[in-house]
């Protein structure tokens, strides 16, 4: 059985992946708001972070099931 895309292969995170590891706190600006929460996987040039829902990102939240991916160059450590 062939294996297109080669599914098995470990992600291994850019450099400034190095700083980002799973449940790191960090802090991102989205759609011109401060935004912060946790990383929950790291993928070679981006993250998959939890966003931390409080009373002004509802609709982000709603939007995005509470997750987003983004550019380790977008994020920030708190």
């Amino acid at each position: 059985m062939s294996n297109f895309g080669n599914f098995n292969r470990p992600v291994v995170p850019s450099s400034e992946g190095d700083l980002f590891t799973v449940d790191t706190q960090v802090t991102f600006l989205m759609h011109g708001q401060q935004q912060t929460g946790t990383i929950t996987k790291q993928l070679s040039n981006s993250a998959v972070v939890e966003i931390d829902e409080n009373a002004e990102n509802t609709d982000l939240i709603a939007k995005s099931n509470g997750v987003i991916v983004i550019n380790y160059k977008k994020l920030q450590k708190l």
